[in-house]
């Protein structure tokens, strides 16, 4: 018994001796819990489902990219245009757009060949309505208004994109050029300018107009024809613009530098592409929109039957009409793009809002030809 005792001394006293040689100040550690990990419960989402058109369009573009290339006949995609559409393209897609650029009148008698020997070279073409049209009518076309999902996206454009070809929609619109009057701003005051149809016979504008002439262009019936046809003005307008005294003029560049010379006041019919090229270079112009009707020249593009490449030509025009494709298109031509969520790259004295666009038909360009030439012309304006 007096031997534990006297243990339990010695162990008290040993660590009473440890305690006076630690440092001074030395905190108590103390071992720190693991944290306990509550687990948040996943809420799983099911894979969107793929729609049966969704699917069709995937086998489309899957085809195209094994076709690898495609070629169009083209008016529009030539120098910086073109080398734009192509690199954008192929970033894209990784399928490569093979451009054969001319008019209109050559690539139709080249595409007759091409389908009487069987060897069909291009797989789509762009150009004028009028063109596209001719080529339809020989055959060569066809409709794509089934196929392509940026077609479903109908508010999305400014006007309808198959408004030349609103029965067989192998004709499809990827620009709108506006014909509208021009004003030289230092002729015309700020609330002058004309507001509608009927105010070019205003007398504050007899011997101050200009118009290309009739008799040497198209343009005028191109212009008259279709608000006629929507009833917007009639033969006595005509008859009451022949007093005006206008001045005409042997082209649209002409036309375009005597409004910018201030030698007339007022274009009746400007053309966004034509006259935006003097406003570039400063000249004191603008373009004004009518608020009874805008007329809108179409630029179309269309698919050719047995081609060596019809679903890459599919996936191009597709893209074309997107809003990334008419970014880089509308970037690069310097023009208005026919879809609202694209930015419009004229200069600023050339753009108009149509408050009612009014497209020109190839119906108007037939009939209203031969109307105007044979009937306008001699018995209302004496030419």
């Amino acid at each position: 018994m007096k031997r534990s005792t006297v243990l339990l001394v010695a162990v008290v006293v040993a660590l009473l001796a440890l305690v006076s040689c630690a440092p001074k100040g030395t905190p108590p550690t103390f071992s720190t819990p693991a944290p306990v990990i509550i687990p948040v419960p996943q809420t799983s989402q099911p894979p969107k489902a793929v729609t049966p058109e969704e699917a069709a369009w995937a086998k489309v573009v899957e085809a195209a990219k094994k076709e690898g290339t495609l070629t169009t006949y083209s008016y529009n995609f030539v120098g910086d245009v073109g080398i734009n559409m192509t690199r954008a393209f192929k970033e894209r897609y990784g399928i490569t757009l093979e451009i054969v650029t001319g008019r209109g009148a050559e690539f139709g008698e080249r595409l007759k060949t091409e389908k009487r020997i069987g060897q069909m070279v291009a797989d789509m073409t762009d150009g004028s309505a009028l063109f596209v049209e001719n080529m339809k009518v020989e055959g060569l076309t066809t409709s794509l208004a089934g196929e392509l999902p940026v077609l479903r996206e109908k508010d999305a454009f400014f006007a309808d994109i198959f408004g030349v070809d609103p029965e067989y929609k192998h004709l499809i619109a990827f620009n709108f050029s506006t014909f509208t009057p021009w004003i030289n701003t230092n002729l015309v005051k700020p609330g002058e300018e004309p507001k509608v149809w009927q105010d070019y016979l205003l007398p504050r504008w007899k011997g101050k107009m200009l118009l290309t002439d009739p008799m040497v262009s198209a343009g005028p019936y191109q212009y008259f024809i279709p608000p006629m046809r929507e009833k917007v003005i009639d033969e006595e307008f005509l008859k009451a613009l022949n007093k005006q005294d206008i001045r005409f003029t042997n082209s649209m560049p002409d036309e375009a530098g005597l409004l910018a010379r201030g030698e007339r006041a007022l274009s009746i019919r400007g053309v966004d592409i034509v006259f935006a090229r003097f406003a570039t270079e400063g000249a004191p112009i603008k373009a004004i929109a009518l608020n009874d009707g805008t007329v809108l020249s179409t630029v179309t593009t269309a698919a050719f039957k047995g081609t060596p490449h019809p679903n890459a030509a599919k996936v191009f025009i597709n893209w074309f009409l997107s809003s990334e494709g008419q970014t880089v298109y509308g970037k690069a031509a310097t023009v208005a793009s026919v879809r609202k969520d694209v930015p419009n790259f004229l200069p600023v004295a050339a753009r108009v809002t149509p408050a009612r666009p009014i497209l020109l038909t190839n119906e108007d360009n037939e009939k209203g030809a031969k109307l105007f030439r044979e009937h306008y012309l001699e018995k209302l304006w004496g030419r």
